[in-house]
């Protein structure tokens, strides 16, 4: 294996593991409602936040995101993912996560 053999599968293994937090975040967003209905409002109300701030962070830190799901940021500002919107990017996250196993053999 060459240097810029391991330089690509470094990089394939970064995305990996952001895409695996970013999908992460998204499932703590869609557990909150379960929190909430059980009377769990403050913790609820920290968790989305939490979770809100650590993937906007992500998308800081990691400008690939915006390019796979360039409505996160709209999501994000409109609070879209709190209700509906983080299914519809988990999806989207495990479809690239599926898709880069099927590519290159790991997750």
């Amino acid at each position: 294996m060459t240097e810029s053999d391991r330089l690509l599968a470094r990089m394939r293994e970064e995305r990996q593991v952001v895409l695996r937090t970013l999908r992460d975040l998204l499932e703590t967003i869609g557990s909150v409602n379960d929190a909430e209905d059980h009377g769990y409002g403050e913790e609820a109300d920290r968790m989305r936040k939490d979770s809100c701030e650590a993937i906007r962070g992500l998308m800081a830190e990691h400008a690939f995101l915006a390019g796979l799901f360039p409505k996160l940021q709209w999501e994000l500002d409109t609070q879209h993912i709190l209700g509906f919107g983080w299914a519809e990017l988990y999806d989207g996250v495990d479809v690239h996560l599926k898709a880069s196993v099927d590519r290159h053999g790991n997750d």
